[in-house]
This record gives C-alpha cells, sequence and structure tokens, in this order.
C-alpha cells in the first residue's frame, strides 16, 4: 500500500504484508517510506510504468506486467493489480498493489495463503477508514465544542459590556460624591488623619527597607570574602599543580630512556611505571587546567596552528604507552593549517588520546583528519580519535564529559584518572568556540572528535592539500 502521490517523486511505500517480503526478499522496515522504484531493473519496461501512471490518473485502477529486480538481484515476471483507496471526502488516499510471481507455481495452498493475505490487507484498509471516520467524528465534536466556546465568548463579553455600564454609573455617583466631601470640613479632617497614619506606616516600611539593605550589604561583603577565598584557593592549586608538573616531565624522560635500555624482562615492571607516570600526569594537568578554567585565567592566543607538527609531538608521546600496553597507535599525516590556540589545541587533543588510551584493552588508537564544510562557519578540520574501546550507550554520551564523571570505575581506581580529563576538553572546546562531537558503537569502539576553522593556503603559507581521513 502507498500514499496517492502521483507527481515526482512519485508516492512512497506505507505498508507491505509477508508475501511481499517471500516475493522481493525485502523485509517491511527496509522499504516503508522509500519508492516503488527500488524494485525496478534495467528490463523494467519505462513504457508500461508510465501506462500505469497514466491509468492511475484517469481511471480506478491500472493493470500490467513488469519485469522486477529482486533484493538478491535476480529478476522476475509479475503481474500488478493497482486499485485506489477511496476516503470519507470521495478522493483517493492510498493505493493498494497485489502483485504476483508469474513463474512461481502456485499451489492451491499458496493461492489460499495469497487470499488470506490479501483480506488482511482489506481488513487493514477497512480499519483505516474507520479511523478516518472517528477522527472525522473528534473533529466535528472538537468544531461544536469551539462553536460553544464562542458563544460563551459572546455572552462574556456582553456580560463585560454591562460592567463597564455598571462602572461609568458607578463613576459618576464618585464624582458627584467627591464634590459633597470637598465641601464637608469634617470628612476633609477625617481624610487628613487617615494621610498622618499613611504616613506613619510610610515611615516605618522606610525603616525595614534600610535595615534590609543593611542586611544586603553584609551578605554581599561575606559572599565578595568567600569569592576572594576561593581566588586564592585556585591560585594556590594552579601554582602547585604548575610546580609539580615539571618533575613529572622529568620522569617521563628518565623512563623513556629506560625503555630503551631495559630487556623484555622488566618490561612489565616498566609498563607498570608508564602507567603510573600517565596517571599521575593526566591528574596534575587535569588539576591545572581545573584551576585555570575557574579562575577565568585562560586568555586563548588565536592563530595559524600547523597540524603536522602538533600531530608528530603527540604520536611520540603516546606511542611508547600504546607499545607497552600491546596496542597499535597510529597517527594520519596532515598538512592542513587551522586557526586555533596551539597550546590549548594540543591538550584537547592530548587528553582525547589519553582516555582512549585508558578504555581501551585490544586493538588500536588512530588520529586523523578529515575537512568538512559548515554552512555557517565555512571550510573545517575534523580531528578525530578512534578506538577500540567498550563503547558507549548512547544515554551516557552526554554524562561522560560532565566533571569526575566515570561510566565503569566505580572503585574509583586511580589508575584511571578521576573523571576529568573529557569535562577539560569541554570546556577548553567551548573557549576556542570549536566543537566537540562523539560516535560510538558499543562493544565496538568509539569515535571522539574536535572540529577546528581550517586556514586558507595563502594564510597559512602551505600548499593546497586534500586530505582523507581513511578511518
Amino acid at each position: 500500500m502507498t500514499d496517492c502521490n502521483l507527481t515526482a517523486p512519485g508516492p512512497t511505500i506505507r505498508y507491505v504484508n509477508p508475501a511481499f517480503t517471500r516475493l522481493t526478499g525485502y523485509r517491511a522496515d527496509e522499504v516503508i517510506g522509500r519508492s516503488p522504484r527500488l524494485l525496478q531493473c534495467p528490463r523494467t519496461d519505462k513504457a508500461v510504468m508510465s501506462a500505469i501512471k497514466r491509468d492511475l490518473l484517469e481511471s480506478d485502477f491500472a493493470r500490467a506486467t513488469l519485469v522486477n529486480r529482486r533484493k538478491d538481484g535476480r529478476d522476475y515476471l509479475c503481474s500488478l493489480v493497482i486499485t485506489p483507496l477511496i476516503g470519507p471526502s470521495g478522493e483517493t488516499e492510498h493505493f493498494i498493489c497485489v502483485a504476483e510471481d508469474l513463474m512461481e507455481d502456485r499451489s492451491q495452498s499458496a493461492r489460499q495463503d495469497v487470499t488470506a493475505e490479501l483480506e488482511q490487507a482489506l481488513t487493514l484498509v477497512e480499519d483505516l477508514e474507520r479511523r478516518q471516520i472517528e477522527a472525522d467524528d473528534l473533529i466535528a465534536r472538537q468544531q461544536g465544542e469551539l462553536a460553544r466556546l464562542a458563544d460563551r465568548y459572546r455572552e462574556a463579553c456582553a456580560q463585560l459590556e454591562a460592567v463597564q455600564e455598571r462602572l461609568a454609573l458607578r463613576e459618576s455617583a464618585l464624582e458627584r460624591s467627591g464634590l459633597e466631601f470637598i465641601r464637608s470640613d469634617s470628612e476633609l479632617n477625617a481624610s487628613m488623619e487617615e494621610l498622618r497614619a499613611m504616613d506613619e506606616e510610610l515611615r516605618v516600611a522606610l525603616e525595614q527597607m534600610e535595615e534590609a539593605n543593611a542586611h544586603l550589604a553584609r551578605s554581599n561583603e561575606e559572599l565578595r570574602r568567600l569569592q576572594t577565598a576561593d581566588a586564592d584557593k585556585l591560585q594556590l592549586l594552579a601554582s602547585a599543580s604548575h610546580d609539580l608538573r615539571q618533575p613529572v616531565m622529568s620522569m617521563g624522560l628518565f623512563l623513556d630512556v629506560l625503555r630503551s635500555r631495559m630487556g623484555d624482562a622488566e618490561r612489565p615492571i616498566l609498563g607498570g611505571l608508564l602507567a603510573a607516570h600517565v596517571s599521575i600526569r593526566t591528574l596534575l594537568d587535569g588539576m591545572l587546567d581545573t584551576a585555570r578554567l575557574d579562575a577565568g585565567a585562560l586568555d586563548p592566543t588565536i592563530e595559524p596552528v600547523p597540524m603536522s607538527v602538533m600531530l608528530d609531538v603527540i604520536h611520540c608521546e603516546f606511542i611508547p604507552q600504546a607499545e607497552m600496553r600491546g596496542l597499535r597507535f597510529r597517527v594520519l599525516p596532515c598538512a592542513e593549517t587551522v586557526s586555533s590556540d596551539a597550546q590549548l589545541l594540543e591538550r584537547i587533543l592530548r587528553n582525547l588520546v589519553a582516555n582512549a588510551l585508558k578504555y581501551t584493552t585490544t586493538g588500536g588508537i588512530l588520529l586523523g583528519c578529515r575537512q568538512c564544510h559548515d554552512a555557517g562557519r565555512g571550510r573545517q578540520l575534523r580531528i578525530e580519535v578512534w578506538d577500540t574501546g567498550p563503547g558507549i550507550a548512547e544515554q551516557n554520551r552526554t554524562l561522560i564529559f560532565e566533571e569526575f564523571r566515570q561510566l565503569d570505575n566505580r572503585e574509583r581506581d586511580q589508575r584511571r584518572g578521576v573523571g576529568l580529563g573529557l569535562a577539560i576538553v569541554s570546556r577548553l572546546a567551548r573557549q576556542l568556540n570549536h566543537e566537540v562531537g562523539v560516535r560510538s558503537w558499543p562493544g565496538r569502539g568509539s569515535v571522539f572528535s574536535v572540529t577546528v576553522p581550517l586556514v586558507s593556503n595563502e594564510t597559512a603559507g602551505m600548499g593546497n592539500s586534500h586530505l582523507r581521513f581513511a578511518g
């Protein structure tokens, strides 16, 4: 069953029965919403297709014989009978097409099955007609309700006009009373007494307001003191993290020297040392970045950044860790230049690669770039980090960017970090106005990306490069 649209690109399929699947090989979810033209093949007669459209426009039904193609690529000869389904308004709402394989040997039971399926389709049509009638009844009831509401609205308007007339009369009476009040000295004295009472109440209210303002000023002063204390704490944390970063970096250099001097027997020990070093460095970087972000101390310097140098640095930094864990780590070359802050963009990519290494136990990690175009931002470069880790369920793909959020580390294993890496990636990207994305397939792996504006070749001083990322 299709809709009744015969203009280009033509009708779309709304329903198929099991016999359609047996005849064509296509399941219902593969064809619903698509055009029946998916069944055509080079042997399908275009003139017959035009005749079917003409018959449906000029008469009540169409009959034809066509050569179509099944899902597995085999052609078949079928007989088609297409009839319109007329709605309550007298207009065609759907077309029902009954197809039969002319080359298939139909047994009595098969014909009975086809008849049963046709009856099932007719039952569905009757159900659709019944629902259409119910919908029309509901619309009629709603229209009646709207008419009643309109009557009530008109009655309310009439009542409002009557009230306005009474108010006008009362205003006239008040004016006369005002004239009499002016003439009465006693009533004037009473009014003055009331005014003095109101003045006293106003004075009390002003005193209360001044007291409230004083309390608010003390609260603001306490808030400023707390904000100053928080800023001092953030500054202390940033300074401590910065001072600790130097010995940690030295430790990494010494471990890299030991890696080239140790034998295979000592490699497990060195692997543990490297893992501990990565955990410490990730924690310190997270603390420092979080402190700088909270203190508002980051002031990005946007300039042309060549990606080739940055990718080489990241590859050299993480390849020893990947090899010690038995993982493959590939970085695809990229000769493009982007517009960003080099230090902050490198921090984003380092955190994404470090996150992939933490959660990947077998397989590998791939770092590469691909060009894309955004209608509002122009030419962009999407930098992607692919891993073969456990993947992320769809409902958790926004939670992972929250601070201290680790989905599978309830025991708080410090070797897996403290959950700051992706939160810092998200905050740094917002600071740089870069877009961060994630795609994931549970049980197969994930892809984290950051999209950065490209610099034109003339600005970057580089040759034309069309990089394609092979994932």
